[in-house]
């Protein structure tokens, strides 16, 4: 457990976000996102059960590899030569024995081949009441993370438009454009938003109040202004 300490003049929506960032921070940490972990409602993605091409691992820390000598390795590309294939019911087994984190060590260390093989596999196990379906998931998390790399496209560099009413001055004061390039804004975007690319920001001019109250064209045109003069 972790205790917040807070100031006194911290509002109630401070609280519930440093709430929820303290929680994303040990969500990372302890690796428990679904389906690796019980933690489905993840914040600032919403459900992640209920987004099939969401990528589980992608909120996980990414570990720099130790740097090593280039030498020639004595036992070759061991991985390449035992050319090791494993099944949903193995990894199913060794999932009950020893745990999720045993699980998935194997199946970081399949070549690709031996991946697609498990990964046409697990495409027939779509009920959620097999025995399997808890190793069928955690398979499926692994493969696409490791088969199905996201691509980046033209599509998702798509600058939009957003039209503002002018209302006022006081808005040239409020530089939105950095705003919208401010990184904390940027990392509060959901993961599973694919295009990140910051709108164009134009503004609407609004009729002015001397047309709409005065109807200052109607005066400015009425020449005889002497009767459409009030007298008190």
């Amino acid at each position: 457990m972790e205790e917040i300490i807070y100031d006194k003049n911290a509002t109630s929506r401070f609280k519930i976000i440093k709430r929820q960032d303290l929680e994303l921070k040990w969500i990372k940490s302890l690796q428990t996102p679904f389906p690796l972990g019980l933690n489905d409602n993840i914040f600032h993605q919403g459900n992640i059960s209920k987004l099939p091409d969401f990528d589980a691992l992608s909120l996980l820390e990414i570990r720099k590899r130790k740097s090593r000598s280039h030498g020639t390795r004595v036992n070759g590309n061991v991985k390449r030569k035992s050319r090791v294939n494993m099944t949903v019911s193995e990894l199913n087994k060794i999932l009950k024995q020893s745990g999720r984190h045993s699980m998935l060590s194997v199946l970081t260390s399949l070549s690709i081949s031996s991946l697609r093989k498990i990964d046409t596999e697990v495409d027939k196990f779509y009920d959620s009441r097999h025995p399997f379906y808890d190793a069928v998931l955690l398979i499926r998390c692994y493969t696409q993370h490791a088969l199905r790399p996201y691509i980046d496209s033209e599509i998702n560099h798509v600058r939009h438009f957003v039209k503002i009413n002018y209302i006022n001055k006081g808005i040239e004061f409020i530089d939105l454009p950095s705003i919208f390039r401010d990184k904390s804004v940027v990392s509060s975007i959901p993961a599973y938003f694919k295009n990140t690319e910051s709108p164009i920001i134009c503004y609407k001019y609004n009729k002015p109040i001397r047309n709409v109250i005065f109807n200052f064209n109607k005066i400015v045109s009425d020449l005889d202004i002497n009767v459409n003069t009030p007298d008190s």
